[in-house]
């Protein structure tokens, strides 16, 4: 993984909050705070929005499921980890079912975190090359079929 890795916490709550920026300091990740889904989609809307984006599960005006999709949304690829306040396999499951990259819960252990920071930054720098690399075709490189169709 090369670069800066860069993170957006959604939190409205302050220990959940301190306890995984502290984490994240450990693991060098920038990090920038947004209390609300509004303030979030702010970050989110920027042309080269943050590679991960922790949220808590409920949040003032929304909840983590606006957040993934929100974060579908975004210019480019972004991987989203849930912060849950306890372990919840259905929240679990319905967070990786509907889009998020992962669930996490206290306690933040340095080493899995920075497993699912390596993993999650992996996750989206990859997406964003292949979107990079997508461009859409050319004139020259469509079938004769199709460029005799604007010509007629």
């Amino acid at each position: 993984m090369k670069g800066k890795v860069t993170a957006l916490l959604i939190f409205h709550q302050a220990k959940p909050f301190k306890e995984v920026k502290a984490v994240l300091g450990k693991l060098a990740v920038a990090t920038r705070r947004a209390h609300t889904l509004a303030d979030a989609c702010q970050v989110l809307s920027l042309v080269d929005p943050p590679l991960l984006v922790f949220t808590e599960s409920q949040l003032p005006d929304g909840n983590w499921a606006e957040v993934v999709y929100f974060s579908a949304e975004a210019p480019t690829p972004v991987s989203v980890i849930v912060v849950g306040r306890e372990i919840d396999t259905n929240l679990y499951a319905s967070a990786i079912e509907i889009g998020a990259f992962d669930f996490i819960a206290p306690p933040f252990d340095e080493i899995d975190l920075a497993h699912v920071v390596r993993c999650a930054a992996d996750h989206a720098l990859r997406r964003r090359h292949a979107a990079k690399n997508a461009r859409p075709p050319t004139r020259q490189s469509l079938p004769s079929a199709v460029k005799s169709l604007g010509s007629a």
